[in-house]
């Protein structure tokens, strides 16, 4: 049973993490002891009060080569664009690489998660607010797109879960795109051309493996049959024409069976079965109503 669960803004979340309660309810905070404000939600938390991981967390749980690679080109660059001053020692630079590094991805997270609120908002409404002007040449192209591509959303921003599994996620978006019902993922990234000035995305592996989990779960007036599976991506260097990449039935099938495998992973690493733990504390809620 899915109460309305109501989807939340893409914010900055730390290392936290987001968690759900088996309903579809997100609860990605939770009051400090002290009453000073809020904190990131726990394991601990998660325990107690029987709730699922993010799909994002899960797929963290497994080694991303491409990844890898582009957070280590963050550090090189950062070690191009500054140089070591004289009389500095090796230890701080690299320190202060780290920092410079670590800056751009929070800035490329922050601009992700704007572009997602205008293009939500903007589905949404038809409108955008004053707040996001300075996206405004981005969105034009996604306005652009969607009309090409006849794009009707059916739904947007919303919460999936899998309780047999235990992980939650919430989607992007299921629209009829070139008239097919289209489970819609959006990714930025800073596309780089290629040799012959073509734009050319990195398309990673936990990309489909994310798609595949929410596929494969379940959520309030879910339709029978999704006709495909795509990521859309929104160029963050500068305003540009979205880029599609719908995933094939065998790359979704083997996504499926790797975020499965994930899902143990994660469990036994973490010493923590949510699905379990949440059906212990739903029937022993029940036993004390009783």
């Amino acid at each position: 049973m899915f109460l309305s669960a109501q989807p939340h803004k893409r914010e900055l979340n730390g290392d936290g993490g987001h968690w759900y309660y088996p309903d579809g309810r997100s609860l990605h905070t939770v009051p400090k002891k002290d009453g000073t404000g809020e904190r990131n939600t726990t394991k601990a938390d998660a325990r107690k009060l029987g709730l699922f991981p993010s799909v994002t967390a899960i797929t963290k749980i497994v080694a991303n080569p491409s990844l890898d690679r582009w957070k280590q080109n963050q550090m090189l660059e950062a070690c191009v664009n500054n140089p070591i001053v004289g009389g500095e020692n090796t230890e701080e630079y690299g320190d202060k690489m780290r920092q410079f590094a670590q800056k751009k991805m929070v800035d490329a997270r922050a601009f992700g998660s704007l572009y997602h609120n205008a293009i939500d908002e903007l589905n949404k409404t038809g409108f955008l607010d004053n707040k996001y002007d300075e996206i405004k040449p981005f969105v034009k192209y996604y306005i652009e797109w969607t009309r090409d591509h006849s794009v009707s959303f059916v739904d947007t921003e919303f919460v999936c879960v899998n309780e047999k599994l235990g992980y939650a996620g919430q989607v992007d978006g299921l629209a009829v795109v070139d008239g097919k019902l289209t489970l819609l993922d959006y990714k930025t990234q800073d596309v780089k051309e290629d040799a012959k000035g073509n734009l050319k995305p990195n398309y990673y592996d936990s990309w489909v493996w994310q798609l595949a989990a929410y596929k494969n779960a379940e959520w309030e007036n879910k339709p029978p049959r999704i006709q495909q599976v795509m990521s859309v991506v929104l160029c963050s260097q500068s305003p540009c024409y979205p880029i599609m990449k719908v995933w094939t039935s065998q790359e979704l099938s083997n996504a499926w069976k790797i975020f499965k495998a994930s899902c143990a992973i994660w469990q036994l690493t973490n010493k923590f079965n949510p699905a379990e733990n949440a059906k212990l504390i739903k029937e022993n809620g029940e036993a004390t109503k009783r």
